[in-house]
This record gives C-alpha cells, sequence and structure tokens, in this order.
C-alpha cells in the first residue's frame, strides 16, 4: 500500500518534536536552565528557520493538552493542604484575577489609545497563570508545601476564571452581547458552578466504578474518559471544562487514589499521567516557541513593553494588596518573602496563548495577539529564570541535605511497613504458604529495625532534624486536641462557646509552631 508522502508530514514532524524535547531533556541536565523554558527558546530558534511547523491552535491546547495538564497536576494536590489555605486561594484567583484584568485593560487603554473594551479582553487572555516551570524548582529546591499549594491552586482554579472571563468579554468586543450586570454575573455564575458540579459528579461516578475493579489498565483507561469526558460535557452545556477537570482530579487523587486504587494501580495511573504530561509539555512549549512572531515582536517593541509593564504591575498590586488584606484578618499570615514568590511565580504560558489562538477577527486583534506572545515569552524566559535566585535569595528553602537524607529513611520506614501488612494480608487469605510468609516476615523485621536505628542515630547528630520532629510531633498532637474539642462540642459535653474559644487558643498554637 502506498501511502503520500504529504500525509506522513504532521507524523513526521511530531516524531522530530519529541527527539528535539529528549536532546532539551539531557541537555538542561548539564546546563542549569529549566526544562520548559529550554524548549520554548529552542523553539524560538527553530522557528527562525522558517520550519513548517504542527499547527498550534485553541483547539489542540484546550481539547487535546489542558485536559491532561489540569488532571495531572489536580491528582497531585493533597486537599487537606487546598482546604486550609482556600481563603488565599480563592481571593487570589477569583477576585485577584479579575481585578487585575481591569488594572490591565485600564494600563493598555491609557498608554496604547486601544479602546477599552479590547484592551481588558487582553487582560483577560494574559492573566491566568502557568507554574509547570515553577513547581518543578520549588520541588527541587525543597519550598514549604503550602506555598507550593498556594502557586498551585491559584493556578489550577485562576485558569477557569480567566477562560469565563475571556468568553464574557469577547461576546462583548464581538457585538454577540450587550453588556447586562445582572445577566452577566448569572452567566458567570453558572459557567463556574456548572463546572464544578459537572467535575463533582463525574468524579464521583468514575470512583464508584474505580473502587469495584482491580486492573490497572482498565483504570488507567477510566482516569482518561473521564480527564477528557468532564472537560467536553462541561463545555457542551456552556460550563467551565477546566473547573470541571480540576474538581474531578482533586476527587480522584484524595479520595480514588487511597479507597478505590490498589498499590500497583496507584503507582501505575501516578506515572502513566507524569509521563503524558511530559510528552504534552514537550510539544507544546516548543510549538509555542516556534509559533512565536520573533520579529513582529521586535517591531512592535514599544507596544510589547508597555503591555510587560501593564501586567507586572497588575499581578503585583493585586497580589500585595489582597495578601496584605489577608493577613489583617488571617491568623495565619503569609511573609512577605512568600509574597514575593507568589507575585513572581505566577508566570503566564500556555493559556494565553490558547486564547489568542483562538481569537477571532476583531479590531485591534493584531495589536492583542502581539502584546500577548511578548508577555508570554518574556514571562517564561526572564521570571523564569530569576524565580530560582529569588527563592534562594529569600531563604524560604525549608529542607537541608540532613533533613532530605532523614525523609528518605522515613519513606523507606513507612514502606517497610505497608510491605508488612501486605504479607500479613496474604497469609491471612492463604494466597501465601506458612514458610514463604515466615521468611519474608523475617527480612521486613530486620529492615525496618536497621531503619529505625538510623534514623534514631541520625536524631541524634543532628540538631536540626531533632527540632524538625519535635515541631511535626507538636502540631500532632495539637490537632488531635483540637479534633477532640470539635467531638466534644458535636456531642454536647461542651458548649459552642466554650468550643470555639479552645479551638481559637490550639489554632494559635498551630500558627506559632510554622513561624
Amino acid at each position: 500500500m502506498v501511502v503520500e508522502s504529504q500525509i506522513l508530514v504532521p507524523e513526521i514532524q511530531f516524531i522530530i518534536l519529541l527527539i528535539i524535547s529528549v536532546i532539551v531533556a539531557i541537555a538542561v541536565k548539564y546546563v542549569n536552565l529549566p526544562y520548559t523554558i529550554a524548549l520554548l527558546i529552542v523553539g524560538m530558534l527553530v522557528g527562525l528557520t522558517g520550519i513548517e511547523e504542527i499547527e498550534l491552535s485553541k483547539g489542540l491546547i484546550f481539547f487535546i493538552f489542558l485536559p491532561a495538564l489540569l488532571f495531572e497536576g489536580s491528582i497531585h494536590i493533597d486537599l487537606n493542604k487546598l482546604r486550609d489555605n482556600a481563603k488565599i486561594i480563592t481571593i487570589l484567583a477569583f477576585i485577584g484575577l479579575t481585578a487585575s484584568v481591569f488594572i490591565v485593560g485600564i494600563i493598555i487603554n491609557e498608554f496604547t489609545g486601544i479602546p477599552l473594551l479590547p484592551a481588558v479582553l487582553f487582560g483577560a487572555m494574559i492573566m491566568p497563570t502557568d507554574p509547570v516551570s515553577v513547581l518543578a524548582l520549588f520541588k527541587k529546591l525543597g519550598v514549604p508545601k503550602k506555598l507550593t499549594t498556594i502557586v498551585e491552586g491559584e493556578s489550577l482554579f485562576n485558569d477557569g476564571v480567566g477562560v469565563v472571563l475571556f468568553s464574557v468579554i469577547l461576546a462583548l468586543v464581538s457585538g454577540e452581547a450587550e453588556f447586562n450586570l445582572v445577566g452577566t454575573l448569572i452567566n458567570f455564575s453558572y459557567v463556574i458552578l456548572g463546572g464544578l458540579g459537572i467535575g463533582l459528579v463525574s468524579g464521583y461516578f468514575a470512583y464508584g466504578i474505580l473502587k469495584q475493579l482491580d486492573d490497572h489498565l482498565i483504570e488507567i483507561l477510566i482516569t482518561g474518559i473521564l480527564a477528557y469526558g468532564t472537560f467536553i460535557v462541561a463545555e457542551l452545556i456552556h460550563a467551565s471544562g477546566v473547573m470541571g477537570v480540576v474538581v474531578a482530579g482533586l476527587f480522584i487523587g484524595n479520595r480514588g487514589t487511597e479507597f478505590a486504587m490498589s498499590p500497583k494501580t496507584r503507582i501505575t495511573i501516578l506515572s502513566s499521567w507524569e509521563l503524558v504530561v511530559f510528552i504534552i509539555n514537550s510539544v507544546i512549549f516548543l510549538l509555542m516557541g516556534i509559533r512565536i512572531p520573533v520579529g513582529l515582536l521586535l517591531d512592535n517593541l514599544q507596544l510589547v513593553l508597555i503591555a510587560i509593564c501593564a501586567v507586572v504591575f497588575a499581578r503585583a498590586f493585586c497580589a500585595y494588596s489582597l495578601i496584605g488584606l489577608f493577613n489583617i484578618k488571617s491568623r495565619k499570615k503569609i511573609s512577605l518573602g512568600w509574597q514575593h514568590v507568589i507575585n513572581w511565580g505566577g508566570l503566564h504560558g500556555s493559556i494565553p496563548i490558547a486564547l489568542v489562538l483562538g481569537l477571532p477577527v476583531i479590531e485591534y486583534g493584531n495589536e492583542l495577539s502581539i502584546m500577548v506572545f511578548g508577555v508570554v515569552v518574556f514571562s517564561l524566559i526572564f521570571q523564569g529564570l530569576t524565580i530560582e535566585p529569588l527563592v534562594k535569595k529569600l531563604k524560604i528553602i525549608t529542607s537541608s541535605p540532613q533533613e532530605v537524607e532523614y525523609e528518605k529513611i522515613i519513606a523507606k520506614k513507612i514502606s517497610i511497613q505497608k510491605a508488612s501488612d501486605t504479607l500479613k494480608e496474604l497469609y491471612r487469605k492463604k494466597e501465601i504458604p506458612s514458610g514463604l510468609y515466615s521468611e519474608f516476615k523475617e527480612v521486613y523485621e530486620k529492615e525496618a529495625e536497621y531503619l529505625k536505628r538510623l534514623a534514631s542515630e541520625k536524631l541524634e547528630m543532628e540538631s536540626v532534624l531533632l527540632d524538625k520532629q519535635r515541631m511535626i510531633a507538636k502540631n500532632k498532637i495539637l490537632t488531635a486536641q483540637k479534633s477532640s474539642v470539635l467531638e466534644s462540642m458535636r456531642r454536647g459535653i461542651i458548649s459552642d462557646e466554650v468550643a470555639v474559644e479552645l479551638i481559637s487558643e490550639l489554632d494559635s498554637e498551630i500558627d506559632a509552631l510554622s513561624e
């Protein structure tokens, strides 16, 4: 069978992109450069050669790339940590994003002469954040989990808010709708809440199926259907597919992996999604680099610089002012150093590119596209490269080499305990003979004893480890006390007033541990 050569072109180009990605991935191991930023730069260099790239469209990003990126990101978020930081994440993702969109619009209108509505549309396109590079850096440096949760949580939810705002404002700009405050707010609420509802229902439904299965291949397929199905169904009813996928991912990542999956399935699913996202990020950042019109950006440098200044100012103003207000009302204050990282770590990447690629023919559309591409280049390259020095300078890294080594020992202890528990369960079900059980049991007991002794020696040698373990133990004790107070209030043993007072005192002690 003869296949025409032109049919093979996209496939060949895709393979070439993957080969370039692998080369870049290997190269960055020897160069202090984040992988995604290196891909963007290489993509821009490839684009300068005039090579004909695979078409990067809004549909490709939204319906192929985005559901996987959102789902993989959300299944790794600890719902308890997200709940603990829900107030600040909600403030930044909803109020902060909305306010910054209008601030950017006003500045662009004032300094470029672009009418206010198209200028605000630019704000809606550019302000959603993309923390892929930053979160990889956080993991490498050992940034506090709370800070990581805030940055990642804000990004996941402000993507949905940004897309909804973009759709509303685009309808006004293109003349498809007239402004009506009540109608706009109702529509906005429907899109957001509809997406959250679809995600919750689909996540619960998938969880119910996963709970009945023990086949890792089928379960991987179900999570894939969940991610893409949730997005498509939500979009079909004009709700937020982004919000739907995030909620479904949170549900499966927390409840599903704990109660509906075997250890083998859990590892396989997480590894499979990690591979999918690695491939998608590799392709999308390369294609973004290739798609960026470097010549046009240089020809319109003044416009690009105004856009960059507007975006940086709006982000900083909203981040610092809103966190400042949050600190006034909250016992769990966010330090100034953390505020710097939250502000500067709000990179702008794939969502703005997807929105600008889906922009219909409108007045000032070319100017908006140039500004979006210019800000994305500045954000991913300049901000992406300077966030690591900022984190180091602020000295907010919590994990020393000694702590990392100790954590490895503890992780091994936990895994050995889990192995012992599994061994007992296999023996109880008569799936292994008593001789084999005794053999494995002896091995695991020796390993557990060795790790216990090693951990004790580390604690005796390193005072910083002992202090940290003391803090962790104290935190667990205070949390247990708080739980008992809540239980006593629920059972009517103590009054609500007494319970509130005791919980407030315990919260203060818990907060003091992290200062």
